[in-house]
């Protein structure tokens, strides 16, 4: 699965990679709002020279920390990465990624808490929707652009047919989940439902 994915530009980082773990459980715990820069660096014990040459505001480290927790889920995939597999495994592949995210706690978890926030900070929102959704949806587009060329699918409009599909994927479970009436859903529910989708999915751009 390693070779996959396209490596963040941090990921040889150690130092980096310390301030987004510590960055991650700071917003998760405290917000957008509650978390500064100052704390960050505590919690990564490092200095905020360290901290800021990396990530010169917290508007940035924000976004990055977004992308990071999309990177560990594996949503930085190359295109042609799934050439040796046919449509409906590609999809179910890279679906049943985007749903261990979308669903994963700690989502659901920033996800309330960003629109909690959002009258408060404004900015909150778009930093979030550039960290994670613009990204996924970059990258989906890629992936049906290359499918088309393959010849798996009839794609008119690629950016069309991937806000589609991801929309398709943000059903099942994740209403449930982020009103906090149901448990992450085991894996075999998540893959059931994900090849449900991917399946239902496909009978259109075939």
């Amino acid at each position: 699965m390693t070779s996959e994915l396209i490596a963040a530009p941090s990921a040889q980082d150690p130092k980096a990679l310390k301030i987004l773990t510590a960055s991650r459980e700071a917003f998760l715990e405290l917000g957008y709002g509650g978390t500064s820069m100052d704390l960050v660096a505590q919690r990564a014990r490092v200095s905020k020279t360290t901290l800021y040459t990396r990530f010169p505001s917290k508007e940035e480290l924000f976004v990055a920390t977004i992308t990071a927790e999309c990177d560990r889920y594996g949503l930085r995939f190359a295109p042609d990465a799934f050439d040796d597999l046919s449509l409906e495994e590609t999809l179910s592949r890279v679906g049943r990624r985007f749903v261990d995210l979308l669903w994963s706690p700690e989502v659901i978890k920033m996800h309330q808490t960003v629109v909690g926030e959002a009258s408060r900070f404004p900015e909150v929102a778009r930093l979030y929707y550039q960290g994670g959704p613009e990204q996924a949806v970059i990258g989906f587009v890629a992936l049906f652009e290359r499918l088309a060329r393959r010849g798996l699918a009839r794609i008119e409009d690629p950016a069309f047919t991937a806000m589609q599909f991801l929309s398709v994927l943000q059903g099942g479970a994740r209403c449930a989940l982020e009103l906090g009436l149901c448990d992450y859903p085991p894996e075999e529910e998540r893959e059931a439902f994900v090849r449900k989708a991917v399946a239902l999915f496909v009978r259109g751009i075939v």
